[in-house]
């Protein structure tokens, strides 16, 4: 069975949408001929170490679904320059580093491109 490269874009701060984003790519590794890639760009890159969980419910469903995704194998990856933008700085979940080259290729080469 022929993989198709689908690379979900996070490019907003954490809340209800980013969740969904993500519960999405969760569900999305159940299909055998997906290999899911995540990237975390611009207002995104907020979400890259979870978030504190809050009153809102949708920050616990951030956390769950970053922790299930990594179990998955799923690669999660940051957007550099936009780290470097926010001040953000890579503590937990695996998540890669990518420079803009990087990012521009990963995108290139996707069959699919859910932002």
């Amino acid at each position: 069975m022929t993989q198709k490269r689908v690379t979900l874009v996070v490019n907003c701060p954490p809340n209800f949408y980013t969740a969904e984003k993500l519960r999405m790519a969760v569900g999305m590794t159940l299909e055998d001929g997906n290999r899911i890639s995540i990237l975390f760009i611009d207002d995104g890159t907020y979400s890259v170490n979870g978030v504190d969980m809050g009153k809102n419910p949708s920050n616990m469903e951030i956390n769950k679904s970053l922790e299930t995704l990594g179990m998955l194998g799923v690669k999660l990856y940051s957007h550099s320059p936009s780290m470097k933008k926010t001040g953000m700085e890579v503590e937990k979940y695996n998540v890669l580093p990518l420079d803009e080259r990087g990012a521009a290729d990963m995108l290139d080469e996707s069959d699919v491109i859910i932002s």
